[in-house]
């Protein structure tokens, strides 16, 4: 029970935490900025990086939500959310590898784009850790209250 809740009032901090990065972006207007000629299609990587990261925001809220209540269901949506964050990722690094006109304005909008799950990757000090490890715990302890069986957690 504890790790459910523990993970759920992480999600929930970072989810506010991740909110209010989110919205600075936008109220500064920056996705109607010039492209420069390096990064051609920055409008279009910004408004897609935004889009992700309030999807993400979105459903690490729902885990949250589940968590703190103690239902089995906040360990998938937790877990659902992790992997498409590692996955995402994983994919913005292939952009940037890429290199070219793509990868430029990938790389160009990375910086504010990203800035509403920055807090789930501890701002790329150790880039995905918390999910990780996050995710491994609520496992374990799904696992475990599997295995017993606790009354009042459905």
């Amino acid at each position: 029970k504890a790790s459910l809740r523990t993970i759920g009032t992480l999600d929930a901090i970072l989810s506010v935490f991740g909110l209010y990065l989110f919205l600075d972006p936008i109220s500064r207007g920056l996705f109607a900025t010039e492209p420069s000629a390096a990064a051609p299609y920055f409008n279009i990587a910004f408004v897609t990086m935004l889009t992700t990261n309030g999807v993400l925001l979105l459903l690490f809220v729902l885990a949250a939500v589940q968590l703190l209540r103690l239902k089995k269901s906040g360990v998938m949506a937790h877990t659902t959310a992790s992997a498409l964050l590692v996955a995402y990722d994983v994919l913005i690094t292939i952009f940037w590898a890429a290199g070219g006109r793509v990868g430029m304005s990938v790389a160009a909008a990375t910086g504010v784009g990203n800035l509403g799950i920055a807090p789930f990757q501890g701002f790329n000090l150790a880039p995905c850790v918390y999910p990780i490890a996050s995710t491994v715990l609520l496992l374990v302890a799904r696992r475990k209250m599997m295995a017993t069986s606790q009354p009042g957690i459905v």
